[in-house]
């Protein structure tokens, strides 16, 4: 599993990727659409990290 460190990385890196994917090649694009949904999945394993006891 990832540390909390790691994931925060990896979120804010993919944050980027999408911008620039969705400002070169469209919202709607299969790249970006990607990028969302790996970004989507790196935030809800944050989130359940975070909500842990």
């Amino acid at each position: 599993m990832k540390s909390k460190k790691q994931l925060r990385e990896q979120i804010e890196k993919l944050k980027t990727d999408m911008i620039a994917s969705g400002d070169k090649k469209g919202l709607n694009h299969p790249l970006t659409v990607k990028i969302s949904q790996e970004l989507d999945e790196l935030i809800n394993e944050y989130m359940k990290l975070t909500q842990q006891k």
